[in-house]
């Protein structure tokens, strides 16, 4: 048995993925746009704003609004998001959040209060000030991805577009909804809420890239090969799907490190990341990424 699966993007996506980009402290060196941008960001701020950012972390109250994203009918820009946010009345939350969970936070409407300030004050301060070039780019993307469906398998299709996540048929996700991301490039963003799955995937490449540039996901991928414990890696995974236990006892480092190569080959499209819920839970070889990067380069090459 399958899941549906769906694409979808507004702006208000990027409104809560750039947010989400800020508030990850601890992932900035990871990011493409990475602590620079972060710097830049800051001083746009009012002092205050910052302060008030600089004490908010990523939290189950956060996972909420992901949920409040999907289910709004107002994506196609973050003020109609936030407006429809703020008339929610606590008991309406509570009974559009019921299909998707078994337990509620308490005080709802104080956590809409919270978050509805800080959602405003960031797309004020910052985020009505990208560039809509950049909102195009992620919405072809999510037009041609949409186009797709149907073609391949959901599972099959999803692993495509994600860049190696798979959500295997036959779980517990009953919907998966994928929806294109800019800022917390190349990672993802995943929430599981009962039998809906949402992800936020990183899309190949940037909208702002010059033209005899490789693609992004060219360059990580060899860049990813240019490191022995990664190449061993993938050569142990070739096997079939293994835990991070098991490649960790395998490569005979320390987790901390294993942790940071596995990262560097999902990034790169490298590994399949077979997930449960948010969790990944095994990887294995991607051979077709493997296979396909010799063309890509060649492609580069000698492109005219």
């Amino acid at each position: 048995m399958s899941y549906e699966l769906e694409v979808a993007f507004g702006p208000a996506n990027e409104l809560l993925n750039s947010l989400h980009t800020y508030l990850c402290k601890k992932f900035y060196k990871k990011t493409d746009l990475g602590s620079t941008w972060a710097g830049q960001t800051e001083r746009k701020l009012s002092k205050p704003f910052a302060s008030a950012l600089a004490e908010t972390e990523i939290s189950a109250e956060w996972k909420l609004m992901y949920l409040f994203l999907y289910l709004c009918p107002h994506k196609e820009n973050a003020e109609r998001f936030l407006a429809w946010f703020e008339r929610m009345t606590a008991g309406e939350m509570y009974e559009l959040l019921a299909p998707y969970m078994s337990s509620f936070p308490g005080e709802l409407g104080a956590i809409r209060d919270r978050w509805l300030h800080l959602l405003s004050e960031w797309n004020r301060q910052y985020f009505a000030g990208t560039d809509p070039k950049l909102l195009e780019w992620l919405s072809e993307d999510a037009a041609r991805r949409r186009a797709q469906i149907g073609t391949l398998p959901p599972d099959t299709l999803a692993e495509q577009i994600t860049n190696g996540l798979y959500f295997e048929p036959g779980t517990e996700c009953d919907k998966l909804v994928l929806s294109p991301q800019y800022h917390f490039q190349p990672a993802n963003i995943i929430y599981t809420f009962g039998g809906l799955t949402v992800c936020q995937y990183a899309v190949d490449g940037s909208y702002d890239d010059p033209a005899d540039e490789p693609s992004r996901r060219l360059y990580r991928q060899l860049r990813s090969l240019s490191e022995k414990s990664r190449l061993r890696i993938l050569r142990y995974l070739n096997a079939g799907p293994r835990s991070f236990t098991e490649i960790v006892r395998y490569i005979g480092i320390s987790k901390g490190i294993t942790h940071d190569h596995i990262f560097n080959l999902r990034s790169a499209g490298l590994l399949r990341v077979h997930m449960s819920g948010e969790s990944a839970v095994a990887y294995s070889l991607r051979k077709e990424a493997i296979g396909g990067m010799q063309d890509a380069l060649l492609g580069y090459l000698l492109a005219d």
